[in-house]
């Protein structure tokens, strides 16, 4: 991870309503979209892991996500950052997460005629 992500929020636990809040406080500074566009089109395992507190189960299933998927998957994402599109995301959690943890990320994008775009993030985690 680069030493130029000094604006990067504060960890916080992976909640739809924490997750929104990152993803518009990085959207919101232009310097910090680009950056985090970049990091997301190294490894975004590594991003995720440094914006959540996440439990050893998490981070077990995060790590398990093979790398070039998780770059294909942000792709859109680090695009949208680029572009100034909304990203908005959902985070759907099972209350009890055990040792089997899966962890399914994906990202769609939806373009309007007027040429912009809103990226959705859907996460699970069971």
């Amino acid at each position: 991870m680069t030493e130029t992500l000094t604006k990067m929020p504060l960890s916080t636990p992976l909640t739809t309503e924490d997750a929104q809040r990152i993803v518009d406080q990085i959207c919101a500074d232009d310097e910090l979209a680009w950056q985090v566009a970049a990091e997301l089109d190294r490894d975004p395992r590594l991003l995720l892991a440094r914006l959540f507190k996440l439990n050893p189960a998490q981070q077990g299933g995060l790590l398990r996500i093979k790398l070039e998927r998780a770059r294909s998957t942000f792709a859109v994402v680090a695009r949208a950052l680029r572009e100034g599109d909304p990203v908005i995301v959902r985070v759907n959690q099972a209350a009890a997460v055990t040792s089997a943890f899966k962890c399914s990320i994906s990202a769609s994008m939806e373009m309007s005629l007027t040429g912009g775009g809103t990226v959705t993030v859907e996460a699970s985690i069971s």
